[in-house]
């Protein structure tokens, strides 16, 4: 009941705010708007690997990164390829390596399972990084087109925004209706107890590929939209630092509400923002402001609001 009490509400006062942004806000805040919209889907795939599935990964830009450069690379090297079809190439590739890769990874769990995402992640930025005549490796990639979209011009930041809003939105909605499906139910038996699960006869294995699968193709989503926003990728979308920037985004938040995500983004973005423009130490900063929130709000910015909501009944 409690979490209904925050979803509800929380999606229509979300949604209205959402489409007056720009009437609202000057450019360089609906920019910051445009950035946390986009890395709210990112996060909430990760969210959907540790809470559906009990799967804690600490390589998953690896899938946000192979997004950015399919799509980046595509626009570039593929003629009249359109906005759609570039976004849609990064999340194919993203989401086939999601398959390959997890091949190997779902019969593994645990501490095993989060170091070997994180042995992924940097061999495949390895490889990015040291294969320069294809992604410029650590000088990146820029100058690549931004095409129209059914004649709406990408270059225009509140069409951008809109856009951006709806392909996450409509992202967002089969990440929400996957939970409530019996594949769904069945990743979260395999969380619960994956004996039992196997015991039962639910195939594991397939059901936690499924879900790394999914998780891959809509993190290549949110990283084909990020390079089209930022007009430039580099290999600071695939290191550890992208991986332990979308954790901390769901842990603030809160993993185990579905907008967590979506308000742990939110509040990284915008204090990376502020926090930089005072001092160059401002990771540090942010690292003592995230060990708080683990320590007193475990449960993230959510669970303190849910808490509250609680006692006032």
């Amino acid at each position: 009941m409690g979490n209904k009490k925050i979803f509800i509400p929380g999606s229509l006062i979300a949604v209205i705010l959402a489409i007056l942004f720009p009437y609202l806000l000057p450019k360089f805040q609906l920019r910051m708007i445009t950035e946390i919209i986009i890395l709210a889907l990112f996060a909430m795939t990760w969210k959907m690997m540790l809470n559906e599935g009990g799967l804690f990964s600490f390589g998953h830009a690896l899938y946000f990164g192979l997004g950015a450069y399919a799509s980046v690379l595509g626009w570039l090297h593929i003629e009249g390829l359109s906005f759609m079809s570039g976004v849609l190439l990064g999340g194919l590739v993203a989401g086939f390596v999601g398959l390959i890769l997890g091949a190997f990874l779902v019969r593994l769990s645990g501490t095993y399972f989060a170091l070997l995402t994180l042995a992924f992640n940097q061999l495949i930025w390895a490889i990015v990084w040291k294969w320069r005549d294809v992604t410029g490796g650590d000088d990146g990639l820029g100058k690549f087109p931004k095409p129209d979209l059914l004649g709406i011009s990408m270059k225009n930041p509140a069409n951008f925004y809109y856009v951006s809003l709806v392909i996450i939105g409509i992202c967002l909605f089969i990440c929400w209706y996957f939970t409530r499906t019996p594949l769904g139910n069945v990743c979260a038996s395999i969380k619960s107890n994956e004996e039992r699960a196997k015991f039962i006869g639910f195939n594991v294995n397939a059901s936690k590929l499924i879900l790394l699968t999914m998780a891959g193709f809509f993190s290549g989503i949110s990283g084909a939209l990020y390079a089209q926003f930022q007009e430039f990728i580099a290999t600071s979308t695939i290191d550890l630092g992208m991986s332990t920037n979308v954790l901390f985004m769901a842990y603030i938040g809160g993993t185990g509400y579905f907008w967590g995500p979506i308000v742990g983004s939110g509040v990284f973005t915008y204090l990376s923002e502020y926090l930089s423009s005072f001092t160059d130490r401002w990771e540090f900063i942010f690292g003592l402001i995230f060990i708080v929130i683990v320590l007193f709000a475990p449960q993230g910015i959510l669970g303190i609001v849910k808490k509250k909501i609680e006692m006032k009944e």
